[in-house]
């Protein structure tokens, strides 16, 4: 008995689990370098190591949030509307982004020019013959604010003939293009882009719908014993929060050139629901 607590006494310590600050991949971004100065924000204020883990979807982050694999996340509008509802998870700050990048993030729902559609109230009589292409489960202007369009009209993206999720924007606009797709939802900026620089190839192409502008997702933090998150807030509303703020932007096309983070305004939110 003596040697058995004597052992006790000189075993090391178990290791402290790390906390986990996350985010969804996406191709044209690499966000692990984006969320590299938050995860040293959580582990100074926390006094714990953070590891970053990237998600494949928005989706899967708002679950793993949910389940109480993350600890703290860096959100899309999609992600945050599935998640915000779940026990333990806040939204502490977002970043302030400035109000020309806001007004020109939204979403669109586009059809080939060949389908004869001209009107989204259209699609109830003819879902059943179109094909559907999305960027990618959660993906905020290229599923979540379409799915809300299309509910108006009385259609889901199940009655579609077929679905698929292309991956990124650009792809989803090109399955229209490439005649993969017969309607398609993404971001607008590849739909501007198109339109300066390719007018022959966009007059194929036929707009339906066009969000209003967008906010960017919270950053989020599950309250339990290991992390403070009114703490964290704080840190992220002051000094700290300038800090980190310019680089963790660059990972979001809808935060590009913040430059500090503004408290969350749960209004701004509450018209968004999940997809």
């Amino acid at each position: 008995m003596l040697l058995t607590l004597m052992a006790a006494l000189v075993s090391p310590p178990e290791p402290v689990p790390a906390l986990r600050v996350a985010t969804y991949s996406y191709p044209r971004y690499d966000r692990r370098i984006a969320l590299e100065p938050l995860a040293q924000t959580v582990a100074r204020v926390s006094g714990r190591h953070a590891e970053i883990i990237l998600l494949d979807t928005p989706d899967a982050l708002a679950k793993a949030m949910c389940d109480g694999n993350v600890d703290v996340a860096m959100t899309n509008l999609g992600a945050f509307v599935a998640m915000r509802d779940c026990p333990q998870v806040e939204a502490v700050a977002v970043l302030d982004t400035p109000d020309t990048v806001l007004e020109r993030y939204r979403g669109v729902l586009l059809v080939r020019g060949d389908t004869g559609l001209e009107t989204l109230s259209e699609l109830k009589a003819a879902a059943g013959r179109l094909r559907y292409s999305e960027v990618l489960p959660g993906s905020t202007s290229g599923a979540l604010v379409q799915a809300d369009a299309l509910r108006t009209v009385g259609v889901r993206a199940s009655d579609f003939a077929a679905r698929r999720h292309a991956g990124t924007h650009d792809a989803a606009m090109l399955d229209l293009l490439d005649g993969r797709a017969d309607i398609a939802a993404f971001a607008e900026e590849p739909w501007r882009k198109l339109q300066a620089e390719a007018p022959e190839r966009a007059a194929m192409l036929r707009p339906l719908w066009r969000s209003g502008p967008l906010p960017p997702g919270p950053l989020v933090c599950r309250t339990s014993a290991a992390v403070d998150c009114k703490a964290l807030g704080a840190a992220l509303l002051g000094p700290a929060g300038e800090a980190l703020a310019g680089p963790l932007s660059e990972g979001w096309t809808e935060t590009a050139g913040a430059v500090r983070f503004r408290a969350f305004e749960a209004d701004r939110y509450d018209a968004f629901k999940p997809g």
